[in-house]
């Protein structure tokens, strides 16, 4: 089992790009996943390979870094994480397990998902027109399912979805992920960028806590258009690359 392409990169607000070296002494058992090897470590979570207890199937276990034991800003981001997966159940969509304590610290137990960013299948594999509208409506899938729960993903991106050997897509890592609900009106902007820039809309930039479900609509505008190109393009669009028929689309989706 390929375990390298499970969350290629985290995108929680001060988590560095780089991941860092693997542990020197892994658990053998968290709340009763039996640990079976590492996956990734960032800079705020530790993640591990385990099994699930009853169904014996692979789980991702998200493990919060010990020295945030004490941040309760941290703790609510981290559990706030895992309480919009559950929200979010939904076949395009990474599924939550479980989430609590065990004697080492907090932790989240997810579907693991042995498949390959969006990213990589892009420069790896040549799409078809059909092929490629197919991801960007799974896609949509999930972006519709999320905003029917008033869930705001903020962080679409190639990186953040994964493709699986059968050709399913799963949305994974919401990391920054918003409910519409907590949104305090008249909260003055962050100059803090959350997200990345390239598939954020003019008002995610201008103000990350103040968004809606049209910058979502808006990432998967930006994303469906490097599907359809063949490769990613950095942000710029010039829709007569496009199909006829998809221009209008496309247009209507990156309106800010």
């Amino acid at each position: 089992m390929n375990t390298n392409n499970f969350y290629k990169r985290e995108t929680n607000p001060g988590t560095p790009g780089a991941s860092e070296p693997p542990p020197s002494k892994m658990p053998e058992n968290i709340h009763g996943y039996k640990i079976r090897g590492f996956l990734k470590k960032g800079g705020m979570s530790t993640i591990y390979l385990g099994t699930h207890p009853e169904t014996q199937e692979p789980v991702a276990i998200k493990v919060l870094s010990p020295k945030y034991l004490k941040d309760e800003e941290v703790i609510q981001r981290f559990f706030r994480e895992s309480d919009i997966i559950a929200l979010a159940d939904h076949p395009n969509i990474v599924k939550l397990y479980s989430q609590g304590e065990w004697e080492r610290g907090l932790y989240i137990a997810m579907e693991y998902i042995e498949g390959t960013s969006l990213y990589q299948y892009l420069q790896e594999t040549t799409l078809s027109l059909k092929e490629a509208l197919e991801i960007s409506l799974q896609i949509a899938y999930a972006i519709c399912h999320l905003h029917s729960h008033g869930v705001i993903h903020r962080d679409l991106k190639l990186e953040n979805i994964l493709v699986t050997k059968e050709g399913q897509v799963k949305v994974i890592d919401f990391g920054i992920a918003q409910l519409l609900d907590e949104q305090q009106p008249g909260r003055r902007p962050r100059r803090q960028i959350i997200g990345t820039p390239i598939y954020m809309s003019p008002e995610q930039k201008l103000n990350p806590e103040s968004v809606s479900y049209p910058s979502d609509i808006y990432s998967l505008g930006i994303i469906t258009y490097e599907l359809v190109l063949g490769r990613t393009n950095h942000g710029k669009v010039h829709l007569r690359n496009m199909p006829v028929k998809l221009q209008p689309i496309l247009s209507k989706s990156l309106q800010p």
